[in-house]
């Protein structure tokens, strides 16, 4: 059937399948007959405005491609914002989920406030949700590694960090492992590293047939959490310079911050996420605003939210508060860091990473877009307005630099070695219920570290299950990242992941991390 003028369409595209999908969504493309008119046209341009992606009139291969992938995440996601949609979710979740669970879904659908709730879930626009029921396939698994990956090229949105010019080396005394090649062949991680006692033992990428997205050690892992810890790690470095006292520091002299529940604040209350800002962030994302349902990431600088008194202006800390995971205040601390080092920040952060990591391909430190009209990607106006945030872009091998280096630094007990050790010491506990290792009571998947923690001390998790006398660190992010660092054995595992859950953190972390290699 021919199709509408109202865009070009490529003769490969299959429309049908498109309308399909877009109204499995209730995204209202009319009637499903595989021709192409003016309520498939508006239904199309109003999912790609919500993923973010640019419509241009010509609808090719690609844009098809886009919206089934995407679809089926947002499928799993729940995003179908209108009450029918409830059917097909409730649906896909499975006979487990009651009808009072509807209902509370129902609610928050017809309540914009907490719609953003759901919507602020993702942390990053290109994420694939990691509480589904089931893995998605590989061309999802691939697109949505290749969307995060090449987020790098936005300039707008990094600061990059050039490599050293004689990056550090490993020593290589390569294994190989039934479960590894089980793992890579049909999980969700992208990629294995173990480091044992100086050398590294297992080294693995998905078969080169198996994704369109080419892995090799010059692909970029994107990480948001993660950068927290090395946020943490990086504040360290700032005391030891001399940039900041101490970790028992107030936040002060930083005008920005001066009408928010931050300022004033101990440094410490913040690297254990005890700053009291619960109430000001969506508690079913850490991401948004609870007022105004703005993410914080992507957007404004923090300089907007401190002008608003529906977001950050005029708030106060709650009087004794526990621990509570804020990606606000992980971006705050961020911040401070870049405030207290100031001008100095640019050679801060290449001689961090340059002469200390010693990276051999460039680094990528996400922020947030300034509203400067003159300079707007300058250090001096991100630092004025607060544009910084704590994620990060590197490659594999430059992340289990970074693990290395903070090893090192805990065994020599250099300066940054005792700093990390006065966070471990007073680290809180999360007081959760945890997940058994063999994950029989969860309903999402496989369980991880992050999960598996009891402690959270200056940003970093600890206190693993199973593991209790052992001095470890983790660094745990959205979408499987994972790092665990065992400083009384030297070993060190580096998971690179596109989603979270669909594969076995115990055999590929617990077990080497205990006995050394995977039994």
């Amino acid at each position: 059937m021919p199709h509408a003028s109202y865009a070009k369409v490529d003769k490969d595209v299959n429309v049908a399948k498109v309308q399909a999908m877009l109204a499995e969504l209730c995204y209202e493309p009319g009637i499903v007959d595989g021709a192409w008119g003016k309520k498939t046209e508006t239904a199309v341009k109003a999912f790609f405005a919500k993923h973010y992606r640019k419509y241009d009139g010509n609808f090719d291969v690609s844009d098809a491609n886009f919206i089934l992938s995407a679809g089926a995440s947002a499928k799993a996601f729940g995003s179908a914002s209108v009450k029918k949609c409830l059917v097909v979710y409730s649906t896909r979740i499975g006979d487990s989920l009651k009808n009072a669970k509807i209902k509370q879904i129902t609610q928050k659908v017809a309540n914009k406030k907490k719609k953003s709730e759901i919507i602020q879930q993702l942390d990053h626009k290109y994420e694939i949700p990691d509480n589904t029921e089931w893995q998605p396939n590989d061309a999802t698994l691939s697109h949505y590694y290749l969307q995060t990956a090449n987020q790098r090229h936005n300039l707008g949105s990094m600061y990059k960090v050039n490599p050293s010019q004689r990056p550090s080396t490993f020593k290589k005394a390569l294994e190989s492992h039934k479960v590894i090649d089980r793992e890579m062949a049909g999980g969700t991680i992208f990629s294995y590293l173990y480091f044992d006692d100086g050398a590294v033992v297992y080294d693995a990428l998905p078969p080169k047939d198996r994704f369109k997205a080419k892995l090799n050690n010059s692909s970029y892992f994107p990480s948001h959490s993660m950068g927290k810890s090395i946020t943490s790690y990086l504040i360290g470095h700032a005391i030891c310079q001399g940039y900041i006292k101490s970790i028992d520091e107030p936040i002060h002299d930083w005008p920005l911050m001066e009408s928010t529940l931050y300022y004033g604040q101990p440094l410490i209350n913040l690297l254990n996420m005890k700053s009291g800002d619960s109430k000001v962030m969506n508690k079913g994302s850490h991401s948004g605003f609870a007022k105004t349902g703005r993410g914080i990431h992507g957007n404004a600088p923090l300089i907007t939210a401190a002008q608003n008194p529906l977001e950050l202006k005029d708030t106060k800390p709650l009087k004794n508060p526990p621990y509570w995971y804020s990606n606000l205040t992980a971006d705050i601390l961020f911040n401070y860091m870049m405030h207290r080092v100031g001008n100095d920040f640019d050679s801060f952060i290449t001689n961090f990473y340059k002469s200390k990591i010693k990276i051999e391909h460039p680094v990528y430190l996400w922020m947030n877009p300034t509203t400067a009209t003159v300079n707007s990607l300058s250090t001096k106006n991100r630092i004025r307005e607060g544009a910084g945030q704590y994620g990060i872009s590197a490659t594999r091998y430059d992340f289990l630099r970074i693990a290395k280096a903070i090893m090192d630094d805990w065994q020599n007990d250099t300066c940054e070695g005792l700093y990390l050790k006065e966070i471990y010491k007073r680290r809180v506990s999360k007081h959760k219920n945890y997940d058994r290792w063999d994950s029989t009571d969860r309903r999402y998947g496989k369980t991880d570290f992050g999960r598996q923690s009891t402690r959270y001390g200056g940003q970093f998790h600890s206190g693993i299950v199973g593991l209790w006398q052992r001095n470890i660190l983790v660094l745990n992010g959205a979408n499987g990242q994972q790092i665990i660092i065992d400083m009384d054995n030297s070993r060190i595992v580096v998971i690179g992941a596109v989603k979270a859950h669909d594969y076995d953190s115990y055999k590929l972390g617990y077990e080497p991390i205990k006995y050394g290699r995977i039994r």
